[in-house]
């Protein structure tokens, strides 16, 4: 009985306007669900039937029922994907194997490979380690530590060729030091830093993207044969700095007033620390592990192996020498990133299937004045149509249409084409909600289980994306006097 009206207690304290709000919230996120793609599918442009028939438009339809999901946050992440996969294969809107291209992609394995590398960090108690080792070594200031887990994550750009699977390593690490304070801000600033590290200066390195590869594949062979890694990290240098700049503005003021941690609590992990002793069997095979990957990844010029492949091979090894078991794979793999990852890489070939990205062309002609006449000006506006195009649709394919659209109507332009590519990957890369970027939701996701994501760190998240955004226009327009140095312009 005592239990019974405690709770009843409980209940009655909380606030009613607040509950009203958050079931308001979800009724309008459903209504707009329903509404918004019987409304788009009935009052869409002729000119969309005419290019794509029926099925261009149901599938637009769907996406836009997607996003409004992801929007009001109606279910997790992957739940809207899959339904736009199953909704497609149903309605027969394209080929099969082309609606589930995603899941048979070398991305997917790579990212199960780090995610599974990631299991073996944490349960091994590697990562724990490393956090106490770098909370009792390193200065006890506020600024110590998140600019360590921003340049662990910078580093790891230069090696592995994916945000995700850095993210993955970089996430228990975050976390592990997340749990020493019981500041919910210094726990925000901790993992803003380790998520940007995967992933804002991505770009900067050749090697810190697979889009940056792509990139290079609409371009002409001697622009290939240019843009090596050397040559690509001169010319991407300037935006790398400038970028780091607004790193440090945001992780200055951010830490001004945040709590470091005390003496005492110090002493307590120096004790637990003293503890470990030395390394076990696990520690040991997670180091060896990652050093295997690391030379592999060296020395890919050599063996020309995809890194998924090795990163996967590796991954079997520790479950062949009992470094994870079958329940670490069910309960530390990302398995609705997964999906979610898989499911929405799909939409670029069901897009390009559809013909959607010829319409892109004709609607954006517009843009090409832009960039020919100014390119100060020009990057303003493609930041604005990259902007509006990522609310609906993933990086990947919003950098595959709109390249498509760019190299066609670059001919005239002041800028080169790689100039132009390159502004598109690093403006692609923006996000402001977790469902646009795969980094994001795998980091909501890993947060979510920590029960770290609290009301802070949502707002935390939300601002430091606007920051970041805004940090990448100024980037690439503050470059442009630096490229005319060096030809580009």
């Amino acid at each position: 009985m005592d239990e019974i009206s405690q709770e009843a207690v409980s209940a009655k304290n909380v606030p009613k306007k607040a509950l009203d709000y958050d079931v308001l919230f979800r009724l309008t996120g459903w209504l707009v669900t329903f509404v918004l793609p019987l409304f788009l599918y009935v009052h869409l442009p002729e000119k969309i039937y005419e290019q794509s028939g029926e099925q261009g438009v149901i599938f637009l339809a769907l996406i836009s029922g997607a996003v409004s999901m992801w929007v009001f946050r109606l279910t997790p992440n992957f739940v809207p994907s899959i339904l736009v996969t199953i909704l497609s294969v149903i309605l027969n809107l394209a080929p099969r194997e082309i609606v589930v291209a995603g899941f048979g992609s070398d991305v997917i394995f790579l990212v199960l490979g780090m995610f599974i590398f990631a299991a073996m960090m944490s349960t091994s108690g590697l990562a724990r380690r490393i956090s106490l080792w770098l909370t009792v070594r390193l200065p006890n200031n506020r600024f110590t530590q998140p600019f360590i887990l921003f340049g662990l994550g910078t580093f790891l750009s230069a090696l592995i060729p994916s945000p995700l699977g850095r993210s993955a390593i970089m996430t228990p690490l975050a976390v592990d030091l997340s749990k020493l304070s019981i500041d919910p801000r210094r726990q925000a600033t901790l993992q803003v830093s380790a998520m940007q590290g995967s992933f804002l200066l991505c770009t900067i390195f050749l090697t810190g993207n697979p889009l940056n590869f792509v990139m290079l594949g609409f371009l002409d062979l001697q622009t290939q044969f240019y843009f090596q890694w050397g040559n690509w990290f001169q010319s991407t240098i300037f935006v790398g700095v400038v970028l780091l700049s607004f790193y440090c503005v945001w992780v200055v003021w951010r830490c001004r007033k945040e709590q470091t941690v005390s003496d005492a609590e110090v002493e307590q992990v120096r004790e637990e620390l003293r503890k470990l002793k030395g390394f076990d069997n696990k520690e040991r095979g997670a180091v060896l592990a990652m050093l295997v990957l690391i030379g592999s990844i060296l020395t890919m010029s050599f063996h020309h192996i995809a890194l998924a492949w090795i990163t996967l091979f590796i991954a079997m090894v520790i479950f062949l020498f009992d470094g994870l078991n079958a329940g670490d794979m069910r309960n530390r793999v990302d398995w609705p990133t997964l999906i979610f990852i898989a499911s929405i890489m799909s939409w670029g070939p069901t897009i390009q299937h559809l013909q959607l990205d010829s319409l892109a062309l004709e609607y954006l002609q517009w843009l090409g004045v832009f960039i020919t006449g100014n390119p100060f000006v020009g990057i303003l506006a493609l930041s604005a149509v990259v902007f509006s195009v990522r609310l609906f649709f993933p990086g990947a394919p919003t950098f595959v249409i709109l390249m498509s659209v760019l190299i066609s109507i670059s001919g005239d332009s002041a800028l080169s084409p790689w100039v132009l590519g390159f502004c598109l990957i690093t403006l692609s890369e923006s996000f402001f909600l977790p469902y646009q970027h795969g980094v994001a939701s795998q980091v909501f996701s890993a947060l979510g289980e920590e029960k770290l994501m609290h009301k802070e760190m949502q707002r935390t998240f939300l601002t430091s994306n606007l920051w970041f955004c805004f940090a990448r226009i100024v980037a690439l327009c503050a470059t442009l006097p630096y490229w005319a140095d060096l030809a580009l312009i």
